[in-house]
C-alpha cells in the first residue's frame, strides 16, 4: 500500500497535471485581479456610447422611463447615440442590457444609499464589478475547463489561456458599460456545453438548455448573433431532436421574448432603435441644434471605399490581424481543418470560420456605416466571434506545440498582441494605437478641417468683434463666472484673486468717439463678485482699453490695434499712441499697454487664435434655443512669478456672430506640463446682452 501511494505521488503525468492546473490557476487569478484594478481605477461615463446605456439605467431607477431627456441635459452626460422618438430623447442601444443593469443599480442604491449622479465613481464601479467583472471571472474559469478537456498539449493549453487573459481587445472593454464583453462571456458560456454534447456525446438536459439560453442571449448583445443560436441549434438538433425542441427552444426563447417584448414596450417595433440610422430618429433637430448624426465627425464620416474597408478590417489600422497577430494561428487552424485528424472539435472550426466570415460579409455590405464601430480600439461589432477563435488554435498547438520553432513564433505573436491590447489601458473609447500612428505619420486623415473665421480675418484677441454695428450707443454683454479670474496672466493687477469663487465679467464700448481720433474706440471692462454684485457695482475694478477698429477689424496683431490715448500739451490735441511709438517708453506707460495686451488677448502672450468646429451652445442669453457657434482656441507656454517652469495657458472660445463682441463663451485652462495637472479652469458664460432682455431686471448692467 505505501510503495502504490509512493509511485502514485512520484507519477510524471500526475505531476505535470497537477503543475499546468496550478499554472492555469495562477493565470486566471492574476487576469481576475488585474481586470478588478482596471475597473477600480477606471474613469466612469468615458464615451457616448456607455453614456447612452448609462442614461436609460438612471432614467429608469430615477424616473420610472425609459426616457433619457432629463439625464442627458445634465452636464458630463450627454451623449450623440440617442434618437428623436415621438418628441423624447431615447438611448439608441437595445433596452434589455440596460434594463438588467437598471436591476443592478437599484439593489446597489437601495444597500448603499448612494445615486449614479451624486456618487457617480463608486456607483458605476460597482456595478461593473457586478455585471463585467464577475461573468468575466466565470468566463476564465470555463475557458480553463474547455482547455484542459480538449486540448491535448500543456504547451497549447496554457497559450490558448493566456489569449484569453490578456491578448484580446476585449480586456479593456470590461471597465465600461458596453455590449461587447458580455456577448464574449455568452458565447463561452454556450460553447462549452456544446462541446460536452457534440464532442463527448453527454445528452443531458442542462448542456442543452445552458446552450440554448447563451446562445440567445449573445443575440441580445449582438444582433448578427442570430446565426449563431441558428447554428449551434441545427448541431444539436442532429444530435437530438427531442432534447433541442424540449429543452434548447424553450430555454433560447426566454432572452429572445425578453429582448423583442421590451424592443415593441420602448420602440414600438420589433427592431431596435439602432436599425433606423439615417431616419428622422437619428438626423434632427431639437432646441436648435442638429443631431450629431446630421454632420457626423471623424471616422463616421464614411470616407473609405469598399475595398480599403476591407482592407482596414483585416490588416489595416483596425485590422483584425494587424492589431491582434495571434489570431494568425486561428487562420492557419482554419485555413489547415483537413490537416487535423485527430481534432475532435473539426466541425467548430468550420462553424467559426463560416460565422467570422458572415458577420464581416455583413458589416461590409452595410456601407452607410463604414465607420469600424467609431471611436474604439477594435473593430469591436467582431470581439464577440472571440470564443470560436480560440477554440481555433487548439488543433494547431496539438499537432506542432511540441516544435521549438513554432513555440518561439507563437509566442512572438502573442507578446505583440499583449502588448496591441494592453496600450489602452481602461478605456476603450480611444483610436486604435495603429490609427493614431498613420495620423501621426500623415498617412491618412478622417477629421475634417474646421472652416475658416465666419468674420472673415485672424483673431488676435478672445472677442471677435468691438460691440455690435447694428446698435446705437452703448454695447454690452456680462459673463457669469466661477474661480479665480485668469483672462489674463496671474501677475496681471485686473486678475488677483480677490475674486474666488462666483464672479461676473461686463465688458461694455460706446458708439460716441472723439471726431478727432474717429477710428479709436473704447472698450470697459468691469468685474464683480456676484455676492456684492448690487451694492459694489460701482466700485468694481474696472479697466478700459482703447483701440484702433480699423486694424482691430482686418485682423491685425493686438501689438498694432491697441493704444493709449494721452493728451498732447504741444498740440493740444489728444492723441492715439500704439507700441510701435511707445517702444522707448518706461514705467507705468509701457506697463499698462502690456497689461492691456494680457487683457484682449486672454493669454499673458499674445498669440493667434485657431478655427475650430461649428458647435451649438444654450445659455441663459436664450435658454430655449442654442446659438451656433465657431470654435476658437490659443495657448502659450509661460512662466510666471513663483514657479520654476513654464506652465501652459490655453483659451477656448466659443464665437458667435448673434452675440455683443461675437462670444457667448470663455474657457481657460492653466495646466503643469511636466504632469498633466489643470492648475485652473475657469468658464464665463455670457448671460446678459445689450440686444436681449436681462434674466433679472433688478440687475444693474
Amino acid at each position: 500500500m505505501t510503495d502504490h501511494s509512493a509511485n502514485s505521488a512520484s507519477d510524471p503525468v500526475t505531476e505535470a497535471r497537477a503543475v499546468r492546473r496550478f499554472a492555469m490557476l495562477l493565470i486566471v487569478v492574476v487576469a481576475s485581479a488585474m481586470s478588478f484594478t482596471q475597473i477600480v481605477q477606471s474613469t466612469p461615463l468615458q464615451s457616448a456610447n456607455d453614456r447612452s446605456r448609462w442614461e436609460t439605467v438612471w432614467s429608469l431607477v430615477e424616473r420610472g422611463t425609459f426616457q433619457i431627456d432629463e439625464i442627458d441635459a445634465v452636464p458630463g452626460w450627454g451623449t450623440i447615440d440617442k434618437v428623436r422618438h415621438e418628441g423624447d430623447f431615447y438611448s439608441s442601444k437595445p433596452p434589455l442590457q440596460s434594463t438588467l443593469v437598471a436591476g443592478v443599480y437599484w439593489c446597489v442604491k437601495r444597500l448603499t444609499g448612494w445615486n449614479l449622479t451624486e456618487n457617480t465613481v463608486e456607483v458605476s464601479r460597482l456595478v461593473l464589478l457586478i455585471v463585467n467583472w464577475l461573468p468575466q471571472v466565470l468566463s476564465l474559469i470555463v475557458i480553463a475547463m474547455l482547455v484542459e478537456r480538449y486540448a491535448r498539449r500543456d504547451f497549447g493549453k496554457l497559450f490558448v489561456l493566456v489569449v484569453a487573459s490578456w491578448a484580446t481587445l476585449l480586456g479593456p472593454f470590461t471597465s465600461s458599460l458596453n455590449n461587447h464583453s458580455p456577448a464574449a462571456i455568452c458565447v463561452v458560456l454556450a460553447l462549452y456545453p456544446l462541446l460536452r454534447v457534440i464532442t463527448d456525446g453527454e445528452h443531458r438536459n442542462r448542456f442543452f438548455a445552458l446552450v440554448g439560453f447563451f446562445a440567445a442571449a449573445t443575440f441580445t448583445f449582438e444582433l448578427p448573433a442570430a446565426l449563431l443560436v441558428v447554428v449551434f441549434g441545427a448541431m444539436l438538433f442532429k444530435v437530438d431532436r427531442k432534447r433541442t425542441l424540449t429543452v434548447f427552444v424553450p430555454a433560447a426563447l426566454i432572452p429572445i421574448v425578453a429582448f423583442v417584448a421590451l424592443n415593441c414596450v420602448v420602440t414600438g417595433s420589433l427592431s431596435p432603435f439602432y436599425s433606423s440610422y439615417g431616419s428622422d430618429k437619428y438626423v434632427y433637430e431639437h432646441a436648435g441644434i442638429p443631431s450629431y448624426w446630421s454632420h457626423p465627425q471623424g471616422l463616421d464620416r464614411n470616407l473609405d471605399s469598399p475595398l480599403m474597408y476591407f482592407v482596414h478590417c483585416t490588416i489595416g489600422h483596425h485590422g483584425l490581424l494587424s492589431l491582434t497577430p495571434v489570431w494568425l494561428l486561428t487562420l492557419v487552424g482554419w485555413l489547415g481543418w483537413r490537416r487535423w485528424p485527430e481534432c475532435r472539435q473539426r466541425t467548430m472550426l468550420i462553424v467559426g470560420a463560416g460565422l467570422t466570415a458572415v458577420v464581416l460579409g455583413f458589416y461590409l455590405t452595410r456601407t452607410q456605416n463604414y465607420n469600424y464601430g467609431g471611436n474604439s480600439i477594435a473593430l469591436r461589432w467582431m470581439l464577440w466571434l472571440a470564443p470560436l477563435w480560440l477554440l481555433a488554435m487548439i488543433p494547431v498547438f496539438d499537432a506542432w506545440g511540441s516544435r521549438r520553432g513554432f513555440q518561439i513564433l507563437s509566442s512572438c505573436l502573442l507578446a505583440a498582441s499583449v502588448v496591441s491590447a494592453s496600450l489602452p489601458g481602461s478605456n476603450p473609447w480611444q483610436s486604435t494605437w495603429l490609427l493614431s500612428a498613420m495620423e501621426r505619420w500623415g498617412w491618412l486623415e478622417y477629421s475634417e478641417s474646421p472652416p475658416p473665421f465666419e468674420f472673415g480675418h485672424p483673431l488676435w484677441s478672445w472677442f471677435p468683434k468691438l460691440g455690435d454695428p447694428a446698435i446705437e450707443g452703448r454695447v454690452f454683454v456680462r459673463f457669469a463666472g466661477t474661480g479665480a479670474n485668469l483672462l489674463g496672466t496671474v501677475e496681471n493687477p485686473f486678475s488677483d484673486n480677490r475674486f474666488i469663487g462666483e464672479f461676473s465679467l461686463t465688458v461694455e464700448t460706446d458708439k460716441r468717439t472723439d471726431p478727432k481720433l474717429p477710428n479709436i474706440q473704447a472698450v470697459t471692462f468691469r468685474w464683480n463678485h456676484l455676492d456684492h454684485i448690487r451694492s459694489a457695482f460701482d466700485s468694481a475694478p474696472k479697466v478700459g482699453v482703447t483701440i484702433d477698429n480699423s486694424l482691430f477689424n482686418v485682423g491685425r496683431k493686438s501689438s498694432e490695434f491697441l493704444r493709449l490715448v494721452s493728451f498732447n500739451p504741444d498740440t493740444k490735441a489728444s492723441e492715439a499712441l500704439s507700441f510701435r511709438e511707445l517702444s522707448d517708453a518706461g514705467g507705468d506707460t509701457r506697463e499698462r499697454l502690456l497689461a492691456a495686451q494680457r487683457l484682449v488677448t486672454g493669454l499673458p502672450q499674445s498669440v493667434e487664435y485657431k478655427p475650430g468646429h461649428i458647435r451649438y451652445l444654450k445659455t441663459p442669453l436664450r435658454s430655449e434655443k442654442a446659438f451656433r457657434c465657431q470654435r476658437a482656441a490659443a495657448q502659450v507656454l509661460f512662466q510666471p512669478q513663483h514657479f520654476d517652469h513654464p506652465l501652459r495657458y490655453r483659451c477656448d472660445l466659443w464665437l458667435c456672430n448673434e452675440i455683443p463682441f461675437g462670444v457667448a463663451q470663455i474657457e481657460i485652462t492653466i495646466t503643469d506640463p511636466p504632469t498633466g495637472q489643470m492648475l485652473t479652469f475657469q468658464r464665463l458664460t455670457a448671460v446678459e446682452a445689450s440686444p436681449f432682455p436681462s434674466l433679472n431686471s433688478s440687475k444693474p448692467h
